[in-house]
């Protein structure tokens, strides 16, 4: 997908942020297994991540924009590697993978999408029974700024939205849950109050300081209750 300045300059200084990306990818990581695929792998940030930590699985990555997608080709280059065009509206893009997969998962891309129901009935089809998915979501609608619009999201979700959209397909809902929950308050203030279009390198270098402690509030004190995303763990 493509993105203005301002949206590839945010996503460039978080994808550069190492402790969060880490952070964001112990999200999805116990849910992985078999055949993996990546639903907009973007740079590859995820993707890379994928490969260490499961160097025996058959891993496809995916995206719909054609300089990605030609990155990601000279990246990863490797027998087990597939790099496919696979838009998540699309259900004849699908039919480009050869076999059903074990596991999928996409980070920020629901909420680019126009019909959000659909792209999830596309990825319970790609599914083998028993298959896991994990989908990653901006939440709280309140929230949806200078910042949101400028690296293209539809729509930010509440809880009850994402379960709603998820309700509209056969998956099982096995976790739902916030995440990032001490970033709430700057992206409101820069994406709402000073509506700044981007995330500079440099917010994004503090706020990666501040990871160590995040998960400590997240995990003692509000116990994943609040935060700038929502995590879905489903299950065909």
């Amino acid at each position: 997908m493509k993105y203005s300045k301002d949206g590839n300059t945010t996503l460039e200084a978080l994808d550069g942020a190492e402790s969060f990306t880490e952070w964001m990818f112990e999200q999805v990581k116990p849910h992985l297994r078999g055949t993996v695929l990546e639903i907009g792998s973007g740079r590859g940030t995820y993707s890379q991540k994928v490969l260490r930590d499961f160097p025996a699985s058959r891993v496809i990555i995916s995206d719909i924009d054609a300089h990605y997608l030609e990155l990601l080709r000279v990246r990863y280059a490797a027998p087990r590697i597939s790099v496919l065009r696979i838009d998540m509206e699309n259900p004849a893009d699908f039919g480009r993978i050869a076999a059903p997969v074990d596991s999928a998962f996409a980070l920020n891309v629901l909420e680019h999408t126009r019909d959000d129901r659909r792209s999830l009935r596309n990825i319970y089809d790609a599914l083998r029974p028993g298959g896991r998915f994990v989908v990653i979501v901006p939440a709280h609608p309140i929230l949806f700024g200078a910042i949101d619009r400028s690296i293209g999201h539809n729509r930010r979700y509440t809880k009850k939205e994402l379960i709603n959209a998820i309700k509209g397909t056969a998956f099982r809902v096995r976790q739902v849950y916030y995440f990032n929950a001490l970033s709430v308050p700057g992206w409101f203030v820069a994406g709402r109050l000073l509506k700044m279009a981007y995330v500079s390198p440099l917010a994004a270098f503090i706020y990666a300081r501040l990871v160590p402690l995040m998960r400590v509030v997240e995990k003692h004190v509000l116990r994943r209750r609040f935060g700038l995303s929502l995590v879905a763990v489903l299950e065909k």
